[in-house]
């Protein structure tokens, strides 16, 4: 039995509360970027309909609309409909219920200000002739706090509710963030709550360990997926130091399909004939230009370079020498404190020109040279290779390096139809938009996306450019990059995978 597929009976209701109305209970970081993401999620990869997804946030789910039209929409549920629920906020267990915030709550008063799962929704289902939910639980609790960094807000869930609902003979599933009496956290460097990004993300179909047997999505698979993820991506990417295990109560005795992942064309064959991303040897890089006048090594009485020569070269290297000890210092230094490494595990250079900083995990080069238009400035380059997957990085290591890159270099390899691709560019701006500038004289394809990512396709250089509009840490760059290039081929991606 499968339940959702391009499927126009989906029914959803999506809820989220990032601030309330009392500032004595705490925000919850990125709930309505969740939200607007599951939203998103249903709409482009389960065929949802738009007028058939009810969305409240912050101020509009109040407790009125918890207790009066979310019963009233499930009762007009069909045996055919579909329906999911997906709820960011806080919640947590009293006296016999678990219960959940609205944009209303008073700590002072939590019985009287928030609602109950059972009478709202569980029951609700329950009783309705509908035969198949989902529903998504981004909350839990342990305690309440006045500096929550978590989801939660009082005394542990109790799993006697979700246990009754999951034992009806309908099919039923409740996924939870965490288990009771732990936190559900968010994460600055993805800015969603770390539960929600994986469960959209492997709902997406973009976390092959959430797949079985390469098509499907299945009850089960994504529930073993959550319990194994998110505990590592704590363990791994944040400096948390508590424990977050998925929980899930399933009421189907047999696997349930949730979605099945249609096969996709690759990349390179979809968008760009004949071209061969080389994703194995993406770097980032960032290159400036700086007068020899601002350089430490520039004394008075020194005379600035009237020519591009070698000479010159030599002497701006020779100037310029203190700005990279102490930068290849300072990111040795920080490299030791953020990856917890020891002197032993990390190569520092110093040379004439440049200096780098080798590990298992990244390698950083920065190097001067003379500015080939004007002899008077220096091209400061600073490159930086990622050895490992992106999610295996800590969430602060973009604190690594004082000066963030600013573009993704992807080698091409192969050859290249230049006027093939023009034309794949030119449908590509007359079907989304954007702007194209072409140049055979310089080999040049340069593309500029409603999203002001500008892709820059070098035929010369063979060589692919991705530059965001704004500045971004490393981490970040490397997203909005594959995200960039997700929009174009159609299909989602994760640089280094």
């Amino acid at each position: 039995m499968e339940i959702i597929q391009n499927d126009k009976n989906i029914i959803a209701i999506i809820i989220a509360i990032e601030t309330y109305r009392y500032t004595d209970i705490s925000k919850v970081d990125y709930a309505l970027n969740d939200a607007n993401a599951f939203k998103k999620l249903l709409i482009d990869h389960f065929g949802a309909s738009e007028e058939n997804i009810t969305i409240w946030l912050n101020e509009h789910a109040t407790k009125t609309a918890l207790e009066e039209e979310l019963p009233y929409l499930i009762r007009q549920l069909s045996e055919e409909d579909k329906f999911i629920f997906y709820y960011a906020g806080h919640g947590f267990h009293y006296t016999d219920c678990n219960r959940l915030t609205v944009w209303d709550s008073h700590k002072n008063n939590l019985f009287g200000t928030t609602v109950s799962i059972n009478d709202i929704l569980l029951d609700p289902l329950t009783n309705s002739r509908c035969e198949n939910s989902l529903l998504f639980l981004d909350s839990c609790a342990t305690y309440i706090s006045e500096k929550l960094d978590g989801r939660d807000l009082i005394s542990s869930m109790s799993l006697k509710e979700f246990e009754n609902f999951g034992n009806s003979t309908k099919y039923n599933a409740v996924f939870c963030s965490c288990s009771p009496g732990q936190k559900s956290y968010p994460s600055r460097n993805i800015e969603h709550g770390i539960w929600t990004w994986h469960l959209i993300e492997a709902l997406k179909g973009n976390f092959p360990e959430a797949i079985f047997k390469d098509t499907f999505i299945t009850d089960v698979s994504l529930q073993n997926f959550l319990r194994k993820a998110i505990p590592e991506y704590i363990t791994n990417h944040t400096t948390i130091t508590a424990t977050q295990t998925p929980y899930s109560q399933i009421s189907s005795s047999n696997t349930f399909i949730i979605r099945q992942i249609l096969p996709q064309k690759q990349v390179v064959e979809k968008e760009f004939p004949k071209i061969k991303l080389q994703f194995e040897k993406i770097e980032l890089r960032k290159i400036e230009q700086e007068h020899l006048k601002q350089l430490s090594g520039f004394k008075k009485g020194h005379f600035l370079p009237d020519r591009v020569s070698s000479s010159g070269e030599r002497y701006i290297q020779s100037i310029s020498r203190q700005e990279i000890e102490d930068e290849i210092q300072e990111i040795y230094e920080n490299t030791k404190a953020i990856l917890g490494l020891r002197r032993k595990d990390i190569i520092k250079e110093v040379d004439h020109g440049g200096g780098s900083i080798e590990t298992e995990i990244f390698r950083f080069y920065f190097e001067i040279y003379q500015n080939k238009e004007n002899p008077s400035l220096a091209d400061m380059v600073r490159r930086l290779i990622i050895r490992v997957n992106r999610f295996d990085l800590p969430e602060d290591f973009h604190n690594i390096f004082p000066v963030q890159p600013n573009q993704i270099i992807i080698p091409i390899g192969g050859t290249i139809d230049y006027d093939d691709l023009v034309d794949k560019f030119e449908n590509l701006e007359s079907e989304i938009g954007g702007h194209l500038k072409d140049d055979d004289s310089t080999g040049e394809i340069i593309y500029t996306s409603k999203e002001n990512l500008t892709i820059i396709i070098n035929t010369n250089f063979m060589e692919m450019l991705f530059i965001p509009n704004k500045p971004l840490d490393c981490l970040k760059l490397i997203d909005f990059a594959a995200d960039g290039l997700s929009k174009l081929t159609g299909q989602k991606l994760i640089l280094l995978p």
